[in-house]
């Protein structure tokens, strides 16, 4: 990854950044060492990307290895994440299936699910390692923040700042895998692409700090954040009263 080191040490002492933000990808090649679910089970895929934030352990998928039905579904491995989705999220089906009642109707579901469509793997495996251990050879394509308020309206504002718009952050309805993967790589595609807010998902919540939230976006978009920083808030007092109250956190 081309990234001017220098820029991004500056970039995280003035936000007051405690762990590295995680750099998501595909390869064909398996990690020699590092972390996947086991072939069957079910884990949520954000109980493994704690280890990759607070250990920096590689975290690697594969069509085999998914850890849940949305996972696979999100990384590009499934072209459904599983049988009555539509259902499940919504009412259910009496006597066979409890509903998470996340969306009102099946038909709303069913909507959503249309419009989703994730992108199909490119790879064998889709990998999460923390920024600072990557390889010079690994490029990510999507880079994503777990943060707290206070530092997510750092976040919010530098990015919109450096996206020269009022609406460089936006959060659509997803699964938290969806929102740290699928959407910031259907943003990639475009010429002006917004970060993504997530991790509103009250099947995920349990498996992260109470206090966090997700921003993730494509690379380039975080490398115009490394390179436009030094004219911004980031240099003003009023930012530096938060960061020190992150600081203290």
């Amino acid at each position: 990854m081309k990234m001017d080191v220098g820029k991004y040490q500056k970039f995280r002492d003035r936000l007051g950044l405690k762990e590295h933000p995680l750099a998501a990808f595909y390869s064909d090649a398996k990690p020699a060492a590092g972390l996947s679910p086991k072939e069957k089970g079910h884990v949520c895929i954000f109980a493994l990307l704690k280890r990759a934030r607070q250990q920096g352990e590689t975290v690697h998928f594969d069509a085999d290895h998914v850890g849940c039905f949305g996972g696979g579904y999100y990384m590009g491995f499934q072209d459904t994440p599983m049988p009555n989705i539509e259902y499940f999220l919504s009412c259910g089906i009496p006597g066979e299936m409890e509903g998470e009642r996340y969306i009102k109707t099946p038909e709303i579901a069913r909507e959503y699910f249309a419009s989703a469509q994730p992108r199909k793997s490119p790879a064998k495996y889709c990998l999460f390692k923390r920024l600072d251990r990557l390889t010079a050879a690994e490029e990510p394509e999507v880079v994503i923040f777990f943060a707290s308020p206070d530092l997510l309206s750092g976040l919010f504002t530098l990015t919109n700042y450096t996206a020269e718009r009022m609406d460089a952050v936006r959060t659509p309805f997803s699964s938290g895998c969806g929102a740290i993967l699928a959407h910031p790589l259907k943003e990639a595609e475009k010429k002006n692409p917004q970060a993504i807010l997530g991790l509103f998902d009250v099947s995920a919540r349990p498996f992260v700090e109470p206090d966090l939230l997700t921003l993730a976006m494509p690379t380039k978009l975080f490398l115009s954040l490394l390179h436009n920083q030094d004219e911004s808030f980031l240099i003003t007092k009023s930012w530096e009263t938060v960061r020190k109250r992150i600081g203290k956190g």
